[in-house]
């Protein structure tokens, strides 16, 4: 048992630099594991796969889904990812699915801890789900037609800045991520469509959001995947299959398209509508998530990251959502996040924090100055005086992750604030 204890120190290690999961392989490391398991210093992340437990809940939703795939990719490397799993591995926003982890139960903010969660992994596979398969593990039947993350399918192609009659092929973001990893992931069209139709619509949006970002073109998705998977078992509507024409392009959907009751049962709806209701400019997946909350609920679409700027001082403040409502008032809305409080200006180390990084967010924790934090404080007043005093702002409303996740406490500040509930879409 000394031995096995070794040599997990090691493996601990080299997977937390390698940000993958620790593989025992020994039978002595296999039950050192459990133990240590059960003593609740490690958690199985997945079948065979474990981590140091303050570790893994340190890390948010989209690097615990990496560090299982990109685990699962050396065992596995014929799996293709997708749905989060596939998001995630591309750098994109991944929210939790709430209204599938907590269907039929409500949501307690204060006494769920959502880093115990089992991570769910999706994979498309030519294999179907056996009763034999990890309960963590999602298989999407492939039907062949699929390609890898590699594709170049749905890039934008457009006219040339400089007028002269050339077209300029825009960059994914996401080129970024290895070819090696890329290649482990279904392609974009693939992904998008699974999202949309495994995820709840406002635990899908933040991907979309990403994916807009990332310069994909959704009317090459809606034209591939209506003419991949209409009129095969996916895409049946009143027994009849439905054609490439059906899956129309974003463009030609108005909101009345994507609006109404028991259209979420075809899967090209739930695609398109989600392509519909995208925004790029969201900044995060927590403020895709609430949008998404937002649409479900019937409210009015907000536009996104306004930017005031005010008379006197011309001093810009930017605000996450903003409704014009009848009359000519002005509602904003922000997603109150804790650890923007902690940022200090007059430290080096806090000029480019990256929210979505659990290292960044714990080293700003890790270096509490109360000063700082008060003086955001009074910069978050003044900010919110000046919205009121020189900007025309009638209401702020401000809200919590945990508001939007449980949802009626969302819908009752909005309902309070004046912002308009124009129909029920979800």
């Amino acid at each position: 048992m000394i031995a096995a204890n070794t040599s997990i120190i090691s493996m601990v290690s080299n997977a937390e630099q390698e940000h993958t999961c620790i593989r025992p392989v020994t039978n002595a490391q296999k039950q050192y594991l459990k133990k240590r398991v059960k003593k609740g210093t490690f958690v199985r992340t997945f079948r065979n796969l474990y981590s140091q437990t303050d570790y893994w809940q340190r890390l948010y939703t989209s690097e615990r889904i990496r560090h299982v795939a990109l685990s699962l990719m050396e065992i596995y490397p014929e799996w293709k990812f997708t749905v989060t799993s596939g998001a995630a591995l591309l750098g994109y926003d991944v929210v939790e699915d709430y209204d599938a982890l907590f269907v039929g139960s409500k949501y307690d903010s204060q006494n769920t801890n959502l880093q115990t969660l089992p991570t769910q992994i999706y994979i498309r596979s030519k294999t179907n789900k056996s009763t034999h398969d990890n309960p963590q593990l999602h298989r999407i039947r492939a039907i062949g037609t699929e390609q890898d993350g590699t594709s170049d399918d749905v890039r934008i192609v457009q006219p040339s800045r400089k007028y002269d009659g050339r077209l300029i092929t825009l960059p994914h973001l996401s080129d970024r991520v290895s070819y090696e990893i890329r290649s482990h992931v279904v392609d974009k069209s693939t992904l998008l469509f699974d999202a949309a139709n495994s995820l709840s619509f406002r635990a899908a949006l933040p991907i979309f959001d990403s994916a807009a970002r990332d310069n994909v073109n959704f009317n090459k998705v809606l034209e591939i995947c209506g003419r991949r998977y209409c009129g095969r078992r996916y895409c049946w509507r009143d027994g009849v299959g439905v054609g490439v024409g059906d899956a129309g392009s974003v463009g030609s959907v108005g909101l009345g398209g994507v609006a109404g009751f028991g259209s979420n049962a075809d899967p090209i709806f739930r695609l398109r509508r989600l392509c519909f209701f995208k925004n790029g400019l969201s900044e995060n997946g927590g403020e895709s998530f609430a949008r998404g909350t937002m649409i479900d609920l019937g409210f009015m679409v907000p536009e996104l990251q306004h930017e005031f700027v005010a008379p006197n001082s011309r001093v810009k403040y930017r605000c996450d959502f903003l409704w014009r409502v009848s009359g000519g008032g002005l509602i904003v809305g922000e997603l109150d996040g804790y650890d923007k409080y902690f940022v200090d200006s007059t430290n080096s180390t806090h000029a480019n924090i990256n929210f979505n990084s659990s290292s960044d967010t714990q080293m700003l924790r890790n270096s509490y100055n109360q000063a700082a934090i008060n003086r955001n404080i009074d910069r978050q007043a003044e900010r919110e005086s000046v919205l009121f005093r020189e900007c025309g702002v009638s209401k702020i409303v401000r809200f919590n992750f945990a508001d939007v996740v449980g949802v009626k406490n969302l819908e009752r500040k909005l309902v309070e604030a004046g912002v308009p509930q124009i129909m029920r879409v979800g």
